[in-house]
């Protein structure tokens, strides 16, 4: 019988503590792995220490005689979704198999648990030659084990920049016909004030209007105070957001696509969302969003390297318009979810 786990919260403001406990969370979430993409410590640090607007994370560490060994992160939304947590537990690949992960999993259900929330989600990662659902993968059966359901599968894709642009050129000249009327503004760092709130409400139902399986989720509020408080974090993180939009003619946010670049880490890209209303879709306004934001990207940032994004296996249109940009699949995520 091991010794037993023992668990505090996380000074994230202590240097020290910080860089001991980012470097076992990052072992653990790069082990087995070809294409991890762990949070760099300024970045998490950035989201443990900023204001927590729209959702509250708190880190903990688990200790065995003094040697930390396992890393856990609550995180819970507050300004809606109420009913859910999400759970982070990584543990170090050298201290596997002893029982640490599943006491800290205890541990943030608990409170979880005493916060109201009834429901946990958690993400897992394996390998692209993996089944689907995660089955024979040791990340995916550790949570199935403890009472997770495997709820959506993802795609990890990557794409090579930069993108030909002769290649961009034609893709927009095939989408500019089909949404005349429409305006496309692209900008670089905080939104613009004369469209957050429209944007803000696209953003909220992202979570929704995208493949969501099995998951027990509601649109999410992204209000102007939740958007300005994630870009001073964004800021702290040494990140940088860039964005497309296109407006529809009452001047509303009607689709939209964002790209994060880590000053931290001098090749990568990360895609986040890329959305359009369902009553304007087929007007090839996400394409444009992502090709015009492409380019933005690539001028404004010639070194970049590769971007990084994630797809529900089962959302075949946004499949096609990544396969049509160059995006190739190399890993997989699954997203899994347990009532407690």
């Amino acid at each position: 019988m091991g010794s037993r786990l023992e668990i505090s919260r996380l000074d994230a403001a202590d240097d020290a503590e910080m860089t001991l406990w980012h470097a076992t969370y990052a072992r653990a979430h790069s082990y087995g792995l070809t294409h991890p993409s762990p949070w760099l410590k300024e970045e998490m640090r950035a989201t443990f220490l900023g204001e927590q607007v729209g959702e509250r994370s708190e880190p903990f560490a688990g200790c065995v005689e003094g040697r930390l060994v396992a890393t856990g992160i609550l995180t819970s939304p507050l300004k809606d979704n109420r009913h859910l947590a999400f759970v982070d537990v990584a543990t170090d690949p050298d201290h596997r198999r002893a029982g640490h992960g599943t006491a800290m999993l205890d541990h943030l259900g608990e409170l979880a648990s005493l916060d109201g929330r009834d429901t946990l989600m958690a993400d897992a990662a394996w390998p692209f030659d993996g089944a689907p659902d995660g089955a024979g993968t040791g990340n995916a059966e550790f949570l199935t084990r403890l009472g997770f359901a495997f709820s959506l599968g993802d795609i990890k894709r990557a794409l090579h920049l930069p993108v030909d642009p002769a290649l961009l050129d034609r893709l927009v000249a095939e989408a500019e016909p089909r949404h005349t009327g429409y305006e496309l503004r692209s900008f670089r760092g905080p939104v613009p004030d004369d469209i957050i709130d429209s944007l803000g409400d696209l953003i909220g139902t992202l979570v929704t209007e995208a493949p969501m399986g099995d998951l027990d989720v509601e649109p999410e509020v992204f209000d102007a105070e939740r958007l300005r408080a994630d870009e001073k974090v964004v800021e702290a993180a040494g990140r940088r957001a860039y964005l497309t939009v296109a407006i529809g003619p009452d001047g509303d946010v009607v689709a939209y696509s964002e790209l994060r670049v880590p000053g931290h880490e001098p090749d990568r890209v990360y895609q986040l969302g890329t959305l359009v209303r369902p009553e304007h879709r087929g007007r090839a306004l996400g394409l444009a969003t992502k090709v015009h934001n492409l380019r933005q990207l690539q001028a404004a940032e010639p070194d970049r390297r590769t971007v990084y994004t994630y797809n529900a296996e089962v959302n075949a249109h946004m499949v096609r318009l990544n396969d049509a940009l160059g995006f190739r699949p190399v890993e997989r995520l699954g997203e899994f979810q347990k009532k407690l």
